[in-house]
């Protein structure tokens, strides 16, 4: 390497933001000792492994299906056999629960990488280039948010079908504008910032600026906001399970568990009881995360702790 390309080399790294040089210096293993400390982050890691072993594992190792009828247990309460119970056509809610937390967890990951995705990419090329482009992409956006999320998933529903590749698709649009905003406004804040200033002076592409510096100088707010979404998204799973719009009977979902259950509320409490438990435990551990990111990564917020 020529002398020339070592200066532009050691310009280039003395252009990058400091806190991208610190966190890379750091790792991820300060980084997760800083968020177990926190009890909110500790809590919320912890049910967050136990509910990922309670729809991954348990389907894999417990003997039994989740559409397996078995004669003369039906609306049988909680005991050892059935933890959680069972329904009314004599299933295993317990293992039903499981499959259903398992759909519903893949089902949202998937709209919200998707949405992401496409979003982010939209808004740093709006953010960035500006102008016609940016103008566009933003009307765009604003067509879509300008649908409720939940009405805009039932039309695409109805025109796709139904199925969980169908419901992810409807809720990947709907998380499409909130990633692509957060972007460009990101981009639109670091953009004028010194290190781009820099990178600019010793001859970086535009590309390059936009993916090599402000890319990972924007980690922080969109790690603050995915559990947001993540959140946003399985809610919206579930209320379109719950309206009957998502997987199909026999196949469970919380959604669709909760519609089950509804209908027996005084004389199977346990019914409805588990998927609304482990809904409102997953988003409880998705909130804690959000707010211990939030603290964690800005600078701001954890000075004043």
């Amino acid at each position: 390497m020529s002398n020339s390309q070592t200066t532009a080399a050691q310009l280039e790294w003395q252009s990058v933001a400091p806190a991208t040089r610190k966190w890379g210096r750091q790792g991820w293993s300060g980084f997760l000792t800083r968020l177990l400390r926190d009890p909110r982050g500790a809590f919320s890691c912890a049910m967050l492994a136990i509910l990922l072993l309670f729809a991954f594992v348990i389907p894999l190792v417990v003997p039994m299906s989740p559409f397996e009828i078995v004669r003369g247990e039906r609306l049988l309460g909680p005991s050892v056999s059935h933890p959680f119970g069972t329904d009314e056509l004599s299933r295993d809610l317990f293992i039903r629960n499981a499959v259903g937390l398992r759909a519903t967890l893949v089902g949202g990951m998937l709209a919200v990488i998707g949405g992401w995705l496409c979003g982010i990419t939209l808004g740093y090329v709006a953010g960035y280039r500006g102008g016609i482009v940016d103008t566009v992409i933003s009307r765009c956006l604003d067509t879509l948010i300008a649908f409720p999320g939940i009405l805009l998933a039932m039309i695409l529903i109805a025109i796709f079908g139904g199925g969980l590749a169908s419901l992810s698709l409807a809720v990947a649009v709907f998380n499409v504008p909130i990633s692509a905003r957060l972007a460009r406004a990101a981009v639109l804040r670091e953009g004028v910032r010194d290190y781009v200033l820099a990178a600019r002076t010793v001859g970086c592409t535009g590309t390059r600026i936009l993916w090599r510096h402000i890319a990972v100088n924007t980690f922080g707010l969109f790690a603050v906001q995915l559990p947001i979404s993540v959140v946003n998204s399985v809610l919206v799973m579930a209320a379109l399970g719950f309206l009957g719009l998502g997987e199909q009977p026999p196949n469970p979902t919380l959604g669709g568990l909760l519609n089950d259950g509804r209908r027996f509320m005084r004389l199977a409490w346990w019914y409805i009881l588990a998927p609304a438990s482990v809904l409102a435990l997953l988003m409880l551990s998705l909130n804690f995360l959000s707010d211990v990111l939030s603290e964690m990564l800005d600078p701001v917020r954890r000075g004043k702790g």
